[in-house]
């Protein structure tokens, strides 16, 4: 099926040579994920980087692009700061870049060593400068500034985020030019099959609400199974009254739930209930559409663990869809009541304290303008 192709990053940095050192640091990343069916945007995230020692600074001078000390400072951003929503973006996808191999991938495997944190791991890497060897000598070389404008594809900035969608337009070029076909099939290629368990939500139109039909207990409590619901409206924002199976607090919030969400929930709730039962567990059932309220709600709970963290992402008035770092402060700002979200999410079961039900954890959100 096409659509369980790996998605593709494209992703870039710029940097300064520390003058302690001599090694690269990170002042900047930029980064977006693309369909690899359509080979369209889906989703971006770009950060300054203050390094992690300002000395490491060297002899860095305010550049043409509008990248300065002042605004790196003033981020007060470090890697460690967005290495998380770093690695979820890279790890399991085909990563592509300009000169990728030799320059922005072990930067960034050196920035995640240096905090002592594995780096993500690609299904695959496709170096559009090696994709464009056949251009050099027309062109007069490979840079992506001097490809840019020989295809009239625009000029580079040498800001992250321009310099990837840039990037784009060559990838895409370069897919002209090889033909869609061979495109898609070096796309294939690049899958070494190293990361297929990692979960990909494919797009709205493509998902529909799972069946559950296994007839084995210890199935439900471990598979999770995903649904993805468009234009929720939430109804009251963060709370951290609930707690997670270690007895940790657990960040959740109110939305309203459609009628075709609420039956297909209802009928969740039964037949899980009367598995449950089938098992000999008799805990009290708790239903997860709240319906003491017009209209009916559900409640999506959080992840922020050390293994596994809830996608936080707003889309622009222009359409964009912008990669949020999870921030837990932020989050009670963002998601107030009356707000709109699409949400993908998994549905847990829980049996704990003499209770037992249906837990709706966020893998996703995509916060409404």
């Amino acid at each position: 099926m096409e659509s369980s192709r790996p998605e593709i990053v494209i992703f870039d940095v710029e940097t300064v040579i520390e003058s302690i050192r001599g090694t690269k640091a990170i002042l900047e990343f930029g980064a977006i994920i693309v369909c690899p069916r359509t080979l369209v945007e889906k989703e971006y995230f770009t950060s300054l980087v203050r390094p992690r020692h300002d000395s490491c600074f060297g002899e860095f001078q305010a550049r043409r692009n509008g990248l300065n000390r002042d605004d790196i400072v003033s981020s007060n951003t470090f890697f460690s700061d967005i290495a998380r929503t770093i690695y979820d973006m890279l790890d399991g996808r085909i990563w592509v870049g300009h000169n990728i191999k030799k320059f922005d991938r072990p930067i960034v495997e050196a920035a995640f060593h240096e905090i002592r944190q594995s780096p993500p791991k690609p299904s695959g890497i496709v170096d559009t400068m090696e994709l464009c060897e056949r251009f050099e000598e027309e062109a007069g070389n490979k840079r992506m500034a001097t490809l840019a404008e020989y295809f009239d594809l625009g000029k580079q900035t040498h800001r992250s985020l321009d310099d990837v969608r840039l990037n784009l337009r060559l990838f895409l070029h370069c897919a002209a030019v090889f033909s869609l076909t061979e495109s898609s099939n070096l796309l294939r290629a690049q899958d070494d099959n190293t990361h297929n368990n990692v979960p990909r939500f494919p797009d709205h139109e493509e998902f529909s609400i799972p069946s559950l039909k296994d007839d084995s207990y210890d199935s439900f409590v471990k598979v999770r199974e995903p649904i993805s619901c468009a234009s929720l409206k939430v109804q009251s924002g963060i709370e951290m009254k609930f707690r997670d199976n270690d007895n940790c607090p657990r960040l959740s919030f109110v939305v309203d739930s459609p009628d075709t969400l609420s039956t297909k929930l209802d009928e969740f709730d039964g037949m899980l209930h009367g598995l449950f039962s089938s098992f000999g567990i008799y805990s009290e059932w708790r239903k997860v559409v709240d319906r003491r309220w017009n209209p009916l709600t559900v409640r999506l709970c959080l992840t922020d663990t050390a293994d596994k963290q809830t996608i936080v992402c707003k889309r622009e008035d222009s359409g964009k869809t912008r990669r949020l770092v999870f921030n837990k402060s932020e989050l009670q700002t963002l998601l107030t009541p009356s707000t709109k979200l699409d949400a993908y999410l998994f549905v847990e079961t829980y049996n704990s304290g003499g209770y037992a039900g249906i837990t709706l954890v966020a893998y996703k959100l995509i916060i409404h303008p």
